[in-house]
């Protein structure tokens, strides 16, 4: 096998795994309703689909992460493939609406082995010089997942075909356990064998289920009261996570290591930033665009595609312009354009026409493109060799936490300026450009620090 053909198949199984886990995320959401009304059942409990996907996928990716460093990438994305190809199958057999929740926490078990270890097989197994191309694949990935996700599920329940829904993964993770079988007798993977951290895990997943369950609950007034303590809980746990860790000898997260790393927390950071303003740019257009401005649906489905249509591109352009010595550069200018793109949201009024609005989603995808696949390579380059199945994992599990808040947050915040929908959405844009606007200035004061000290 050429190194060519190596790269090419490592970017496709990397690639693919991050689409069709990120394409599963979302593409039920559209499907709801009519599967409340095929399965007989309450709005509270098909929602149970998406819940449960999303939970095991945020439960397990960090533990699946560990495990690629200790068996090897490319077995831990087989596994995934296995499961989220099987699960895909069961979820279009489904019969009723329990077998269905059931189904989808299978697929998100290989949900979370796609997830944990797409970043870690670019980083560990392709030649150096391509690795920034590959980011950038991999960013194009996490920005077509929003744009097919509900574009597909509409395109199938139009056919009156649901099923499909779910069996559209199955020819792909077909293809991608063929390549995945053919990568693995010929590549040899360095792995690191120590023993699995059990207690770690079931604080990290505590800390999860309590998190989600909190955002999940707290849009709702009638059980905002038990959201707060939820949320507060999974902090707290989040702090005994990180105490625990870093006391332990073999920790499923090594953070005395990472700790090692000057700017490391400050790349979560961001990334939990881009999370949280990522689920504002999805969430709130469509009540912009339908509620306020009046325009059809159909018009409304094109017009909120500027974010990720952005995205996709200019993922595109700024793996090919990197060549992993502008990380920093790039992750810095890219939260900049993101900000110049709330702040034009914030100016827009009513009677303005739409496509203005869609100008600035496009440019917010256009900084997500810049910052994105270099956020992922300066977070990968802060782990060593050993653990870049962990510390990408690590990643994407506080990317998707984030998004959850950013989610839960900006409906709360819709709910509680109503009837004034328009104040509503102004709030959100003013609180993400809020959070964007820091964490611009923590990096260049911390950057600068830094500069003194060497």
């Amino acid at each position: 096998m050429t190194k060519q053909t190596k790269n090419h198949l490592i970017i496709l199984i990397a690639g693919m795994g991050m689409l069709l886990s990120t394409l599963d995320t979302g593409i039920i959401n559209v499907a709801l309703p009519f599967l409340q009304h095929q399965f007989h059942s309450t709005t509270s409990i098909a929602a149970l689909s998406v819940v449960g996907y999303t939970t095991s996928l945020a439960v397990l990716i960090l533990p699946f992460g560990y495990l690629s460093d200790q068996i090897g990438k490319l077995k831990v994305s087989l596994i995934g493939l296995l499961i989220f190809g099987f699960g895909s199958i069961l979820c279009g057999l489904a019969t009723n609406i329990s077998g269905l929740i059931i189904f989808r926490i299978i697929q998100g078990i290989g949900a979370a082995a796609l997830q944990a270890t797409s970043a870690a097989l670019i980083t560990t197994l392709m030649d150096h010089d391509r690795v920034s191309k590959a980011l950038g694949v991999l960013g194009i990935m996490i920005g077509l997942g929003p744009i097919l996700g509900p574009t597909i599920g509409g395109f199938f329940l139009a056919l009156n075909v649901w099923r499909l829904i779910f069996w559209i993964n199955v020819p792909f993770a077909i293809l991608g356990l063929i390549c995945n079988y053919l990568l693995i007798h010929q590549i040899h993977e360095n792995t690191a064998k120590q023993r699995f951290d059990l207690s770690g895990s079931i604080i990290n997943a505590t800390m999860i289920i309590c998190l989600l369950a909190g955002f999940s609950l707290l849009s709702k007034a009638t059980s905002f009261k038990l959201a707060v303590p939820l949320i507060i809980c999974g902090l707290v746990l989040g702090v005994c996570f990180y105490t625990f860790e870093f006391r332990l000898n073999e920790p499923l997260v090594d953070f005395r290591t990472l700790s090692k790393a000057p700017k490391i927390w400050l790349y979560l950071l961001q990334t939990a930033v881009f999370g949280f303003a990522s689920a504002i740019v999805f969430l709130i257009p469509p009540f912009l665009f339908e509620k306020v401005m009046h325009i059809d649906v159909g018009v409304t489905g094109l017009l909120v595609l500027g974010a990720p249509v952005g995205l996709v591109i200019f993922s595109r352009v700024s793996g090919s312009q990197n060549g992993g010595s502008k990380n920093q550069k790039f992750s810095r200018w890219g939260l900049v354009v993101i900000a110049l793109a709330f702040a034009g949201l914030l100016l827009v009024g009513v009677q303005w026409p739409p496509i203005v609005v869609t100008s600035c989603l496009f440019l917010f995808g256009v900084g997500g493109g810049y910052f994105q696949p270099a956020n992922i390579g300066n977070i990968m380059q802060s782990g060593s060799a050993n653990s870049q199945g962990t510390i990408g994992s690590l990643q994407r599990m506080v990317q998707n936490i984030a998004i959850a808040s950013g989610t839960a947050i900006g409906s709360t915040l819709i709910n509680l300026t109503s009837p004034n929908l328009f104040l509503g959405i102004q709030v959100n844009w003013y609180l993400a450009l809020f959070v964007v606007v820091i964490i611009v200035i923590a990096d260049i004061l911390i950057n600068f620090l830094y500069s003194k000290n060497i």
